[in-house]
């Protein structure tokens, strides 16, 4: 545990660990708690494209605090499982592809519709917060994603949607603790915003009639 007098105190003991890099990653976990209007899954076979690479970043905390280490997040993957697992629960038949398909390629495949999900930013903020014998790491982390969803005769949906999360971890010896708290948060924001793209996907119209 990091033992501070002060916010002088824990800039002293980074300092001596110059250049660390701690890296956080949160778990990929499905979001099953969709709300949906109907009874049953969307029917038929969509086929998956997940594009998660541009929510990857390097945290620095905002302050002084723990200044000389960084914080890799590293969200593309666990956004790519978790996106996975969540709409498989919401699908009849789910294909993860490894890039989008047109409509030839659909009738391929013998699906009823391309679903592309993009990370398309991700916010992410770290802070110590000093106490009299522990200090403690926090982070605040926005994600934003979008999905598409096309049909054999056009598109059929299209949003944008965003999800936060915020998560406190004990700082470490070192300020190892921001990347738990980093991943915790980021866990969240997956999680929030996954939930609402399920939400969108699973209670459109056009996607269930194909229209």
């Amino acid at each position: 545990m990091l033992k501070v007098l002060g916010a002088a105190a824990i800039v002293a003991a980074c300092m001596t660990a110059s250049g660390c890099q701690y890296q956080a990653q949160p778990p990929a976990i499905g979001s099953f708690n969709v709300y949906s209007s109907y009874n049953e899954k969307l029917p038929g076979k969509y086929l998956l494209h997940v594009d998660g690479a541009s929510l990857d970043r390097v945290v620095k905390p905002s302050d002084l605090n723990c200044s000389a280490h960084s914080y890799p997040l590293n969200l593309a993957e666990s956004f790519r499982s978790s996106t996975q697992q969540t709409l498989a629960n919401l699908v009849a038949e789910l294909q993860l592809v490894s890039n989008p398909q047109d409509r030839l390629g659909l009738a391929a495949e013998k699906a009823r519709g391309m679903i592309i999900v993009r990370g398309e930013q991700s916010i992410a903020k770290l802070r110590v917060v000093p106490g009299f014998w522990t200090a403690n790491m926090e982070a605040d982390v926005e994600i934003v994603a979008s999905i598409i969803v096309d049909g054999k005769s056009g598109r059929l949906l299209g949003s944008t949607v965003s999800g936060r999360g915020t998560a406190q971890s004990d700082a470490g010896s070192m300020c190892e603790g921001g990347a738990k708290a980093l991943g915790e948060a980021a866990g969240e924001a997956i999680r929030q915003t996954l939930t609402r793209l399920g939400e969108q996907l699973n209670n459109s119209e056009r996607v269930r009639k194909g229209l």
